[in-house]
């Protein structure tokens, strides 16, 4: 029997993995141009939003769609912080080439100042804080107190942070996130998330009381005419 293919709007094909610039094909700068302003519209206010970006399972793009989503608000001339809440497999550092070795978790255990964590990418134009040192036990770390206070300093110079969490089915870490973060965006990948596992995660959200804002529909392909043979969209569901 077929699986049931769930609901899911705005299509983004990151199969490349490319890091949005200005120099990205069209259609991608606008599918994130279009995520962007849905995610503006989804969250209201002045204040700082802290988004968190998931997925249910792993391989399905949530790190690549955290950074992009990170500079699409920074192309906006917004103050962005990234962060790289994986603690256990982070890709963050790796993907944008940057070689201090501390971060998150070096900060939150006390082996660094938030000057050593930090780093500054005037390429990007956002800050970002790495995972840094893998720690016996993530989960400990995301839910103290220094974690808490680190987001409510944060909140105080940034317009937006975005966190990069592990997959929600795979450890409780993404959701002990919810209660310093404003929503969820759940990156889901054609041919590879699977309807149980998003149920699952949407059921676990909602256990823990999480915002959901939408999905993203990763790696989504259809024809077009043109230069590409991959056609770019971007659709959020509200």
């Amino acid at each position: 029997m077929a699986k049931k293919k769930p609901h899911l709007t705005r299509h983004i094909d990151t199969s490349t993995d490319e890091i949005l610039s200005q120099t990205s094909p069209w259609p991608l700068q606008e599918a994130y141009k279009a995520l962007r302003t849905n995610v503006i519209f989804s969250i209201p206010g002045s204040k700082c939003k802290v988004i968190n970006v998931t997925s249910s399972v792993m391989h399905e793009g949530k790190s690549i769609n955290a950074i992009n989503l990170a500079l699409a608000f920074s192309q906006l001339g917004k103050k962005t912080l990234l962060i790289d809440c994986d603690l256990r497999m982070p890709t963050i550092g790796m993907r944008l080439k940057i070689t201090n070795r501390l971060g998150l978790s070096n900060l939150l255990s006390g082996q660094c100042t938030a000057g050593d964590a930090f780093v500054r990418l005037p390429k990007y134009g956002i800050d970002v804080l790495n995972a840094g040192s893998i720690p016996p036990d993530p989960t400990w770390l995301l839910a103290s107190d220094q974690m808490k206070l680190l987001i409510d300093r944060m909140r105080s110079y940034y317009d937006y942070i975005i966190l990069d969490t592990t997959p929600i089915t795979a450890v409780t870490d993404g959701l002990i996130l919810s209660r310093v973060s404003d929503g969820y965006i759940i990156v889901v990948r054609h041919d590879v998330s699977d309807y149980r596992a998003i149920s699952e995660t949407l059921d676990s959200l909602k256990r823990a009381n999480a915002k959901v804002l939408g999905f993203i529909y990763n790696d989504a392909k259809e024809d077009s005419a043109g230069y590409y043979k991959s056609y770019y969209k971007s659709y959020y569901r509200r």
